[in-house]
């Protein structure tokens, strides 16, 4: 797996500030607007692709409870070592060293799938888009968040020199189409300077 450049890119990023850094309070509004959408997680089951170092994670992991699951995955070994250490005492969430399309993960399985700051950097966003569907029980939610919104993160990437610099954030219209060809429906869409960027669709 070490032969993919996106799995050596994510490795040095491990450490770096927006990936292992703890949430500050300039992330309280983002992450409030974000459990606004997913509703009370208690005892629900969760697919987080692209967990990184668990940040969000055990956050989850905490609002689903003992009686819920969270599913992690990251592609970076480094990411996943971070995310395991961090979510230590947490049974409930586990982290595979996994793309997402590879998990085991059974149809209408899950109750949401959140992507934090990982879509842009599917290849094919139609065939993880219909992953995620596969996965979905009926209504169940898919959320794409980023603490920046469209513009600020496509830039990022453009500028950035590396494997990522084509992962773009495609615009409202796009992701439309992709949704309804997953058979997801968008329920809510928020793409503010301040809050980041927040998508919720349905099954």
């Amino acid at each position: 797996m070490t032969a993919n450049p996106r799995v050596a890119f994510f490795d040095v990023e491990a450490d770096a500030p927006w990936a292992a850094a703890p949430y500050g309070a300039d992330h309280a509004p983002k992450l409030e607007r974000f459990f606004a959408r997913t509703g009370p997680l208690a005892g629900r089951t969760l697919l987080e692709p692209g967990c990184g170092t668990g940040r969000l994670t055990e956050i989850l992991a905490r609002a689903v409870g003992e009686h819920g699951a969270v599913h992690a995955c990251d592609i970076s070994p480094r990411m996943c070592a971070a995310a395991r250490e961090r979510l230590g005492g947490l049974p409930q969430a586990t982290v595979s060293l996994a793309a997402m399309e590879r998990l085991p993960l059974a149809p209408a399985s899950m109750d949401l799938v959140v992507c934090h700051q990982v879509f842009p950097h599917y290849e094919d966003k139609a065939a993880a888009l219909a992953f995620v569907a596969r996965v979905l029980r009926p209504g169940g939610a898919l959320l794409v968040m980023h603490f920046r919104d469209r513009a600020a993160i496509n830039d990022v990437h453009r500028k950035a020199g590396t494997v990522v610099e084509q992962d773009m954030l495609p615009d409202l219209e796009a992701m439309d189409a992709l949704l309804t060809a997953a058979g997801l429906r968008r329920e809510y869409f928020s793409d503010d300077a301040t809050l980041g960027y927040l998508l919720h669709a349905v099954k």
